[in-house]
């Protein structure tokens, strides 16, 4: 699309965000200017970032081992009526994001699969489903390359590469039609012992690529690399039904869920930061990774209301610490309702 174009589905934008459900049937038909529309709609309210300031001190001062660490967060409010707001904490910074990637290629299938591109058969739904519930390296791969169209080999040579680049970079066009900028989602994850050679590891050493993880000295010049803004503002869509139908939105927060009754390392992550509510919903990927420790989220209340957190932590000696449980249960206490009482189930 044009310039023009764009900017005027940002202020149409500007209208939906008047509308009091921000359901997707009140919305346009197209989804990229819904997406626009609703990213340009977000407020940054100084209560709000004053809020997430306060805690985010309470927080580093209360731990030692987090005062070591470069931490990003972003948190945005998703109110059943009126406009998002948004608050943020180093959450323009780009980092490697580890696994949490993973639930951008989770929503990317089923985008192509609404475009009649890709068939989500029982394989491939399992390697989906390994993905991100066991987070499966390998899985990832299989997903990458069938959302790609590429296949792992030797290196490519000068006629054949560009095209393979090319390819590599379809998942982030998407997200770049949908207003989403500082996401570079273009690898796999991998295991390393031999599954990153051949033409993946000249992808990946490429450093003509723009939008990479800044400041490599090499040689994976090209990495991955996320910012807790932009990864929070993905989370929005998905929560809101704008990067997706609605329909398909709920298949991909199905494979979301998050329980750490069943999952019992959740307890020092978003979900865990809930204390097992009933009326709270978690839809998250987490990541760990040598020095990365994050997790990114989606908490919907029963009452419609919802919050989007991003958290990535960074630094050696690594941490696995409960900063991001602790961060999300005073977000939560904050900007859900709280849990009923007996007295007001009887009522």
């Amino acid at each position: 699309m044009h310039l023009d174009a764009r900017a005027l589905a940002v202020a149409a934008g500007l209208l939906f965000s008047f509308v009091a459900s921000g359901s997707a049937a009140d919305a346009p038909a197209d989804g990229e200017p819904r997406a626009w529309g609703f990213l340009a709609s977000i407020e940054t309210p100084n209560e709000f970032q004053a809020f997430l300031d306060e805690t985010m001190e309470r927080l580093l001062a209360s731990d030692a081992s987090l005062r070591k660490q470069q931490v990003r967060v972003s948190v945005i409010q998703l109110p059943v009526f009126g406009r998002p707001q948004q608050a943020g904490w180093h959450g323009d910074s780009p980092v490697y994001p580890a696994s949490v990637v993973k639930f951008v290629y989770l929503m990317a299938a089923f985008a192509w699969r609404d475009r009649g591109e890709l068939e989500i058969d029982p394989a491939f739904d399992r390697a989906l489903r390994n993905m991100i519930y066991q987070s499966s390296n390998r899985a990832t791969q299989t997903v990458m390359r069938r959302l790609t169209g590429t296949q792992a080999g030797p290196p490519l040579d000068a006629k054949a590469y560009p095209e393979f680049r090319k390819r590599r970079h379809r998942v982030r066009d998407w997200l770049e039609d949908l207003g989403i900028d500082d996401l570079h989602a273009v690898h796999p994850t991998y295991d390393g012992g031999g599954d990153l050679y051949g033409r993946d590891l000249q992808f990946l050493e490429d450093r003509t690529v723009d939008g990479s993880l800044p400041n490599q000295t090499g040689p994976y010049f090209n990495r991955l690399a996320m910012t807790a803004d932009d990864t929070a503002r993905l989370l929005a869509l998905l929560a809101k039904d704008l990067a997706l139908a609605p329909a398909t939105s709920a298949e991909v927060r199905e494979r979301m869920i998050r329980d750490p009754r069943k999952q019992p390392y959740l307890a020092r992550r978003i979900a865990g930061g809930t204390d097992l509510r009933e009326d709270i919903e978690v839809y998250s990927k987490t990541g760990t990774w040598g020095p990365i420790y994050a997790d990114a989220g989606i908490l919907r209340h029963a009452s419609g209301e919802q919050l989007v957190v991003a958290a990535f932590i960074e630094g050696r000696p690594a941490y696995r610490g409960s900063f991001i449980a602790k961060l999300t249960r005073a977000l939560v206490q904050k900007a859900l309702p709280p849990p009923k009482t007996r007295e007001d189930s009887a009522n």
